[in-house]
């Protein structure tokens, strides 16, 4: 660099020489023109200002800059970045008395130390927790840094004391090149071991926010294993202080399982659920076996509905196992085609002419019925899509033999049939001998399966069920259906033929089942199997209708136990004060979220039919939200309660982390060491010089006037050159 007190250019000596050597040359042809034009006075002055304008052009290229020194007007400053993230709290640091004790009271203990005084001698000394902008279930490490940077403006050191363990926003990496400008050396000292401790940990336990009485709860869980070696232990599911399930679990040494587990509550009202995993010997951390939950158990009586041409078996014990549900009211339609339907107690003349009409149900089973006159239209097929999608209804496939159920295909229902039927066997087929449901591995774990209600401690009874010798002729599942039983002889070119599918669409579900003869499941034991599916699945199909109503306006939230920071989408459903769906809003929620902060939010009309609106928010930290939705027009108000989950980031007896802070000290001229490399460290931030005055570069090629400056000059020479006639 060629330095000129306060200027400087950032040419060197190779450049130099090529740019005198351009000057020259231009210089030359300069001189060569003036004499072609015949020794003009006004072309002399033209090429004058060219070879003036070629030379303040390449002076500019030379990237000139003038620099501005600023004295700092205040002391120099270190900051102690203190991790004060959930990971701090995990016990695996030795004090200086020898004594285990938590990451975070290393740190806490360390500040009263000697050494803070040494750094007050040359600066003042600062602390500043941090973990994320959501709380201490993150960690950001650039967070902390990039807050110094803004705040302080003397900072001469930067001291991370941390874990590491880096889980959300960029990396302080993204920081290295403003540290460096400002001269501001971060140093590291890294908190707690780099290998993980012994332990078995319920990393996840989750359930539904509520379940209908008679309904199975299933919970979900995932447990890792930080032991080297295979753990053989058991999962044991409390509620209300009673063991109500227990699970054996088999894990290997390093590695995680996750699975479910299904229980019958028996009574209704809140639920304290309890997850322990059993307490392995020699394990480092006992606090994170065990997680709550709470949940509700309600009561409700549900609307079902029932669709068929002709009273089959399937047909009459379903009505029949319904009927007898005291927390299910029943109605039923038997078209009889070609003749009169069919009636009697819970029976309909026609089907629910309207959407009104059809609102209520909250599962509609369709039997061996098609688009035909007599049977169901296209407006009653959209109306039953709309109960689905939009009002979280279920509806449930239960093919005949007549076949009638493939014309449905091409219907508004279609896209809400879990599978493809095949077109050259409408009539389904057949076996001389019975065959038999053979459960898929999604099968084998959905709670939908498990009837464990009628006494059984698994699944096996599939295998003990009488068989059937029909089913409807399914080619393969559609896409984003799960499939949960297969037929036990017949496949083709995509595989076994499914015999049972769910699929989720919209707010609501659907239900597939390719066999008629559920009914012989009574068998020897009459309602054991065959009562407790159907109203298992009743209640499924309905769940998500009951998370919270009042009179004439429900909202179903999704997901049910939302994590932090993540999208919880709302779905209103509402009456006008006539009992016809509403038009128009406004429908607003005022949300309550768990640090007292209160956000209003306003729903938008559902593009696919009228009474639903939908609105979305993002939860900001884990704990209970109220959510109180109001709709003045209709006169109606419901206030929702919700919990928001941990996002789980933040866990116990993981390792300290290396990584991006290892790198940054590196880059910024610090220095990166272990809890017993804090003297060193403290010893190297001492002697650093008291920070330089400030210099601010002034570039001369991002001058606007001096751009400015230049064109005024190239316009003035071509304005000339036209004027003395030359092209």
């Amino acid at each position: 660099m060629i330095d000129f007190s306060e200027w400087r250019l950032g040419w060197s000596w190779p450049v130099l020489l090529v740019v005198i050597a351009v000057m020259a040359i231009c210089l030359r042809l300069c001189i060569l023109t003036w004499i072609r034009s015949g020794r003009k006075k006004s072309i002399a002055w033209l090429e004058a200002l060219r070879f003036i304008i070629v030379g303040l052009i390449l002076f500019t290229l030379a990237n000139p800059e003038r620099i501005e020194l600023i004295e700092r007007d205040s002391e120099p400053e270190i900051l102690l970045l203190a991790d004060a993230s959930g990971s701090m709290n995990t016990r695996d640091v030795k004090d200086s008395n020898g004594t285990i004790i938590t990451r975070s009271d290393w740190v806490k203990s360390s500040f009263a130390q000697p050494w803070r005084t040494e750094l007050e001698k040359t600066a003042i000394v600062s602390e500043l927790p941090f973990s994320s902008a959501s709380g201490s279930e993150a960690t950001d490490l650039s967070l902390p840094l990039k807050e110094g940077l803004d705040r302080v403006s003397n900072l001469k050191a930067a001291l991370y004391f941390t874990d590491g363990d880096l889980n959300t926003g960029p990396s302080p990496l993204s920081l290295a090149g403003r540290c460096r400008t400002a001269g501001v050396p971060t140093y590291v000292v890294r908190v707690g071991k780099d290998k993980p401790l012994p332990d078995l940990v319920l990393e996840d336990f989750t359930a539904p926010s509520f379940a209908l009485l008679d309904e199975r709860l299933t919970i979900s869980y995932r447990i890792s294993n930080a032991f080297p070696e295979r753990i053989e232990t058991t999962l044991e599911l409390m509620g209300n202080d009673e063991q109500v399930a227990i699970k054996p679990i088999i894990i290997q040494g390093g590695e995680e399982v996750s699975g479910t587990m299904s229980w019958l509550p028996t009574m209704k009202g809140d639920m304290r659920l309890r997850a322990v995993v059993k307490e392995h010997t020699g394990e480092s951390i006992l606090e994170n076996n065990t997680r709550k939950l709470e949940t509700r158990i309600e009561s409700k009586v549900l609307k079902a509905l029932i669709v068929d041409s002709f009273p089959r078996w399937e047909y009459r014990f379903l009505r029949n196992a319904l009927e007898r549900d005291p927390r299910v009211d029943m109605n039923c339609i038997l078209l009889h085609p070609g003749m009169n339907p069919g009636n009697g107690r819970g029976y309909l003349r026609e089907f629910p002419g309207s959407p009104e009409e059809l609102a209520p149900y909250d599962v509609v089973f369709i039997g061996d019925i098609g688009l035909e006159e007599g049977e169901l239209s296209e407006d009653d097929c959209e109306a039953l899509a709309n109960l689905v999608r939009l009002q979280a209804s279920g509806v449930i496939f239960l093919p005949g033999r007549r076949g009638r159920q493939t014309s449905l295909a091409e219907s508004p229902l279609g896209d809400l049939i879990p599978v493809t039927f095949d077109p050259t066997k409408p009539r389904g087929v057949g076996t001389s001998n019975s065959s038999a449901i053979t459960l898929t591995k999604k099968g084998r774990n959905h709670w939908l399966t498990t009837l464990r209600g009628a006494g059984e401690p698994d699944v096996r009874f599939w295998e003990r069920l009488p068989g059937f010798h029909w089913s409807a002729a399914a080619l393969k599942s559609r896409p984003g259906s799960e499939v949960l039983a297969v037929h036990s002889i017949f496949r083709n070119e995509w595989g076994r033929m499914p015999v049972l599918a769910i699929r989720y669409v919209g707010a609501g579900k659907t239900l597939y089942l390719g066999s008629d003869s559920a009914w012989r499941w009574r068998r020897g034991v009459e309602d054991k199997y065959h009562y407790r599916f159907w109203s298992q699945i009743a209640r499924w199909m309905a769940h998500g209708r009951h998370l919270s109503e009042g009179d004439g306006m429900k909202v179903i939230h999704s997901p049910e136990r939302p994590k932090t920071g993540e999208n919880v989408y709302l779905r209103c459903i509402v009456l006008d004060k006539d009992g016809f769906p509403l038009k128009d809003g406004p429908v607003e929620s005022m949300i309550e979220h768990p640090g007292g902060e209160n956000e209003r939010i306003f729903y938008e009309p559902a593009p696919e039919g009228e009474g639903v609106f939908l609105a979305t928010f993002r939860t900001r930290q884990s704990g209970p939200i109220k959510i109180r939705t109001e709709v003045t027009k209709a006169d109606r108000f419901l206030e929702t309660n919700l919990q928001a989950e941990s996002n789980g980031l933040e866990r116990l007896g993981r390792p300290a982390r290396t990584g991006d802070l290892r790198e940054l000290a590196r880059l910024t001229g610090g220095k990166y060491g272990l809890a017993e490399n804090l003297e060193s460290i403290v010893q190297a931030i001492a002697a650093l010089p008291a920070p330089g005055p400030l210099e601010r570069i002034h570039r001369l090629r991002t001058d606007l006037y001096w751009g400015l400056f230049l064109c005024a000059l190239l316009a003035i020479y071509w304005t000339g050159r036209k004027f003395a006639g030359m092209i």
